[in-house]
């Protein structure tokens, strides 16, 4: 059965035919896609009707056919012959059967009078040149910058193997090893030790003559590195421990200059950095960021890019320390899957495998360009740049292709690997080496003076010095510190569940505390000042655990009959925890924080539709909880309640105009506490005797714990007051 839904995608497509097929087993469905190839020829060319032939405008109407169907003959060239001739064309004109026009000899383009002709710059042409370009009255000429040479049609530049005895190879992650190939596509003969499991990604530094990838076992990732030699044996294999999960990376690049690694968490969502032996790690980006995939890097020029097809599909560019962020496509793109870059003329490669193409612009976002389109380049998941190629890995077949980047008729297939994944040329001139920069170590070993790590901004003359969790920049950009100002603010999300923390008064969102990994839905938080924990509740797993902010001593304190934990408390002075449990059992509990499991103990039970959120004010010896309800049309059944921290005197707080109240905190010293509605997406507050009740406007001291927002999104959940 043939469906001609072609304004479908093809994923839409199949989910389509798969939910049929199981309403029916008789029923089978076939989809035919029909991808249009974009075709253009090129200036004073015109096609021939449904071919990819192209003729010169002089070939039109000379009394030769030089179309297979005659288009560019016929009784229209003596009909129109006369408008040509009163055209007065500066050069020549053209009589095509939809009229005429004017056009120029070589060199030339037609002005905007439709009749004289100007100079053309082919240097802003496309492939014109494959390095420099030089426009000159009605010409053009081509060379090449330091280390290439041009060749014998004086356009395309060829690197120089340096030394002669080293050419460029190609390095190719695959699965289960990497292999070392010449660019024909040939195996060195030198045999490659490297033996991993799952080896998605691998990058290189060529003046360490290193090669590292990420390789995954079981439950956890490595980053591993080796030595290759002159004839392309890969030699001593070692680990470096990054002080970060590993296990939701498949993109990493290598800062050649100073070292530095970057990764992609598709997991995570967010871009993080790690110094030289791994004991540092930064997060980068994670704002906006909903599906990132490629990664690569130009630290000459201090230029981080990357792509995200989440909610909106585009190309990104920053500088090597995050900052400067924006945009440079985001649109007529749907799934960008993979990077190249090439250093000398600023052009960023990808693939689209959506689009089945790769398309080109400059490092500006100007100057598109699609290079190859169709089915020889369909799901392509890696690419690398060298010379006048582009060098792709073929999911579908595993291929090794070679794809002429000014051609796109020129596509070879090399060879074939096996699950094969990652590809790189190896080469001196594919990574730009610098005389000096701003990372180089100090007199005291640290790079760039920085304390813990430093990045590369704008050039490779510029640096930013960032630290480790749980430190702040000094006044002297330089040197890291415990803060004296313990305000922070931490938040838990979802998809996948951790819970980060920032410091509040530093202009970079240094992280303050260890990230709490591993969890599934963290969707209650408080802090426990005295002994830096923090408590959480993990609803989706029936738990609630607790870590340091310096990442020590995780462990679950609860485990058994918490059906939905949506709000907890810390009792600081009593040492207690109270949470409140929205399961079959509307319930609100307390135990202590030592020993929890033998101390636990109900406090009340039952009259409650949903309570959630939940705070304690031990110095007067109440508690406050919110009551959830999910009546829309009556706004007046959401409820704030209190009682004695022992479960007694029990009574309602606030219950009009409220519908949907999701959190609570408390400014201890105004007396005042702070709620969130999430049906009317507004934080109000009110004092604690009953008075003076307002919607906020603006949220100060307020630091947000929840699992789909931070800072204030939409349909805010839950707030707690920092101290």
């Amino acid at each position: 059965m043939i469906h001609p839904l072609n304004k479908l995608k093809p994923s839409d497509l199949l989910v389509l035919c798969n939910d049929l097929s199981k309403i029916s087993k008789s029923f089978s469905c076939e989809i035919i896609m029909f991808i249009e190839v974009d075709f253009k020829c090129t200036l004073n060319y015109i096609s021939c009707i449904g071919t990819n032939k192209c003729i010169h405008l002089s070939q039109l109407c000379n009394g030769v056919y030089d179309c297979s169907d005659g288009y560019d003959e016929g009784v229209h060239c003596r009909e129109l012959l006369p408008k040509c001739q009163q055209m007065n064309c500066q050069y020549k004109c053209a009589i095509t059967r939809n009229g005429t026009r004017c056009y120029c000899g070589d060199g030339y383009e037609t002005s905007s009078d439709g009749r004289s002709c100007t100079d053309l710059n082919e240097c802003n042409t496309y492939g014109s040149c494959s390095q420099m370009c030089i426009n000159t009255e009605g010409s053009y000429t081509c060379s090449c910058v330091e280390g290439y040479v041009l060749q014998a049609d004086n356009r395309s530049c060829k690197a120089k193997s340096e030394p002669a005895d080293r050419p460029p190879l190609l390095l190719v992650a695959n699965s289960e090893t990497i292999e070392v190939l010449y660019l024909n596509g040939s195996k060195v003969s030198a045999r490659t030790p490297v033996k991993g499991s799952a080896i998605l990604t691998l990058d290189y530094s060529y003046k360490e003559d290193t090669i590292c990838w990420i390789e995954s076992r079981d439950l956890s990732s490595q980053l591993k590195c080796t030595r290759i030699t002159k004839a392309g044996k890969l030699t001593d294999e070692w680990m470096i421990n990054i002080a970060q999960y590993l296990h939701n990376v498949q993109q990493i690049a290598i800062d050649w200059i100073t070292g530095n690694f970057y990764f992609v968490d598709h997991v995570s969502d967010r871009i993080f950095v790690c110094n030289q032996n791994g004991m540092v790690c930064v997060t980068l980006i994670e704002l906006d960021l909903n599906n990132p995939k490629a990664i690569a890097v130009d630290p000459t020029s201090g230029k981080l890019f990357f792509t995200d097809y989440g909610n909106v599909a585009k190309v990104e560019r920053c500088d090597m320390d995050g900052m400067n962020r924006t945009w440079i496509v985001d649109s007529k793109i749907e799934q960008p899957t993979a990077l190249a870059l090439d250093l000398i003329n600023k052009y960023v490669y990808w693939v689209d495998i959506y689009l089945d193409n790769v398309e080109v612009v400059d490092y500006e976002g100007r100057k598109r360009h699609t290079v190859i389109k169709g089915r020889q380049v369909r799901h392509l998941c890696g690419l690398a740049v060298f010379e006048n190629y582009l060098y792709a890995v073929n999911s579908d077949n595993f291929s090794i292709l070679q794809i002429n980047r000014y051609n796109g008729t020129d596509v070879q297939s090399l060879t074939r690997l096996d699950n094969a994944k990652g590809i790189r040329v190896y080469q001196k001139r594919t990574q730009t080496a610098v005389r000096s920069h701003a990372c180089e170590a100090d007199p005291y070993g640290m790079p760039g003076g920085c304390s813990h790590i430093c990045l590369l901004s704008s050039n490779y003359k510029t640096r930013t010095c960032r630290c480790r969790t749980g430190f702040i920049l000094g006044s002297d950009g330089r040197s890291c510190k415990r803060p004296k100002n313990e305000l922070f603010l931490f938040y838990g999300k979802g998809r996948p569940g951790i819970i980060r923390g920032m410091d509040l008064n530093t202009k970079v969102s240094d992280e303050y505390m260890i990230p709490i990994e591993n969890l599934v839905n963290p969707r209650a938080l408080d802090f426990h000042a005295e002994t830096n924990y923090i408590y959480f509740a993990d609803t989706t797993s029936f738990l609630i655990g607790r870590q340091k902010i310096d990442g020590t001593e995780r462990e679950t304190i609860l485990k058994d009959d918490l059906d939905n934990v949506e709000g907890i408390a810390v009792d600081w002075i009593g040492n207690n925890l109270y949470w409140t449990n929205d399961g079959h059992r509307k319930t609100i509990a307390v135990a202590r924080l030592e020993k929890a499991a033998q101390s636990r103990k109900t406090l009340l039970e039952g009259d409650m539709s949903h309570p959630r959120g939940i705070v304690v004010d031990p110095v007067n010896g109440w508690m406050y909880w919110t009551d959830w309800e999910e009546d829309e049309i009556d706004d007046s059944v959401g409820r704030i309640e209190k009682a004695w921290m022992d479960g007694y005197s029990r009574q309602i707080f606030v219950t009009s105009k409220m519908l949907w109240p999701n959190g609570l905190t408390l400014d201890y010293h105004a007396n005042v506490l702070y709620w969130c509605d999430a049906y009317y997406d507004h934080i109000e507050r009110i004092f604690l005797n009953g008075t003076d009740r307002k919607v906020k406007e603006k949220y100060c001291l307020l630091k947000i714990v929840t699992v789909d927002t931070v800072l204030l999104g939409t349909h805010p959940c839950a707030i707690t007051y920092c101290f």
